[in-house]
């Protein structure tokens, strides 16, 4: 007698799950990830201090997106090339799988090898004011961009430098992204 629940488990735990669209499911695992993610920095801001919370989203952050970048480009089957306009496109399906409604913003060509990036709305920002803490956040954000750009062999220079939050700080989101362009004293990124 096999007396192994799981398999009767899964069966109907997967009922269960069909119940959900795609768009449903990828909805809920976004918002799960979201909530993990504020709340990993809140545990970390009250038990080492907002500097160290900020210090380690930083380098997370950075690290996922090196992490991700090759794994959704290959799931798409796409080609990292350094090219404006198909990192543009990479950088879009990344942020469209990533959780879309996330952020609102808009993207401008500079030139041939530049790119500018406006934010209006972000999830990190308006979870910081909600958190009171929003005066020290320095944006994990534009790290995971960062990120992405380092682990496609991508140099870059960010303009600002990534720090303190900027619409934390009154002043619009705004990145200029230049590639080939190697930020003075870091190794080609920013």
């Amino acid at each position: 007698m096999d007396d192994d629940l799981r398999p009767e488990l899964r069966r109907r735990a997967g009922d269960l799950l069909a119940r959900l669209t795609p768009a449903a499911r990828e909805a809920v695992l976004v918002r799960s990830w979201m909530s993990h993610d504020a709340r990993w920095f809140n545990a970390v801001a009250q038990e080492y201090g907002l500097e160290a919370a900020n210090r380690l989203n930083k380098v997370a952050a950075r690290a996922v997106g090196q992490a991700e970048a090759p794994r959704v480009l290959r799931a798409l089957a796409l080609t990292p090339s350094a090219a404006l306009d198909d990192w543009l496109v990479a950088q879009e399906a990344l942020i469209g799988l990533l959780g879309p409604d996330l952020l609102e913003y808009r993207v401008r060509k500079l030139d041939a090898r530049a790119y500018r990036v406006e934010v209006e709305r972000c999830f990190a920002y308006d979870n910081v004011v909600r958190a009171g803490v929003a005066a020290t956040y320095e944006c994990g954000i534009l790290e995971r961009v960062g990120g992405w750009l380092d682990a496609l062999g991508l140099a870059h220079r960010m303009n600002p430098c990534l720090g303190r939050c900027l619409k934390a700080q009154g002043r619009e989101c705004a990145y200029e992204i230049a590639l080939g362009a190697a930020a003075p004293g870091s190794g080609g990124t920013a």
